[in-house]
Parts: structure tokens; sequence; C-alpha cells
């Protein structure tokens, strides 16, 4: 009786571990839109998009999107350049589908700053694309 018991364990565990992966660090490049341009996303938020996460949103490539199924969520993101940006970096929502092949996400501007050490937003921007972090 106690192998029914193992199995249902090692089944739950093997689940739990393929599904952990949300919670993984993944290594990737983001880049900038304009803010204005928050409220064209894909998901369909409108000019509500600007009120959402401080106007801090992304757009994500396909496997983030999910056609749609992943609209709304969120992500914490954050520059690896040690010498202009900050470690805590920025949370943001996904509100649009990034067709970009070179980044994992496209930010506003507002979230691309965010992730900037103090006083150092203007030079992240001037960058354009930056490596990053996320989970």
């Amino acid at each position: 009786m106690a192998q029914p018991h193992f199995l249902c364990m090692l089944l739950f565990l093997v689940l739990s571990s393929a599904t952990a992966c949300d919670r993984c660090v993944h290594q990737s490049k983001a880049s900038y839109f304009s803010d204005a341009a928050a409220s064209s996303g894909a998901c369909g938020y409108g000019s509500l998009a600007l009120t959402i996460s401080g106007g801090h949103l992304a757009a994500g490539v396909s496997s983030l999107y999910k056609q749609g199924a992943g609209c709304g969520a969120c992500f914490q993101i954050r520059c690896k350049d040690s010498k202009l940006c900050s470690s805590k970096g920025t949370k943001v929502t996904l509100t649009d589908l990034n067709h970009n092949n070179q980044t994992d996400f496209v930010l506003t501007s507002r979230a691309f700053m965010a992730m900037a050490n103090k006083g150092k937003g203007q030079d992240v921007l001037k960058l354009g694309i930056v490596d990053v972090e996320y989970k």
C-alpha cells in the first residue's frame, strides 16, 4: 500500500518542478517604446493601460504573451549593467505582444528608466537595448 502513495508523491514533485520555472530567473534583452504607444496594445486595455502599474508596461514575446493568456501578467525585470541600473529593477505588466525577435520585452520608456539607478534614467534610454534578468 505504500507504493501508490510514493508514486503519487513522486508525480506531484515532478509536476511541481515542471511548473516551477515561472519562478526561475531568465536572461534576455529589453528595449523600450514611447509611453504614448502603450494605449494601443494587443491586450485591448486601451487608455486604461496607462493607469496599470504606474505606466510600467511591457510587450512580451509570443512565449510570454501566450496568445493573449499572458495579458496582465506581472514580471520583475532588471537591467544587468550595475553601473547604470539598480539591483531591484522594476515590476511591469504585460499589455502587448512584442514582434521584435531581438528582445523578450519592449518596455514603456517609464518602465525602462525605472530600472536605472537614481539620475541614470536618460543614460539607460540612450543604450536603447539592455541585458536583463526577469522572473
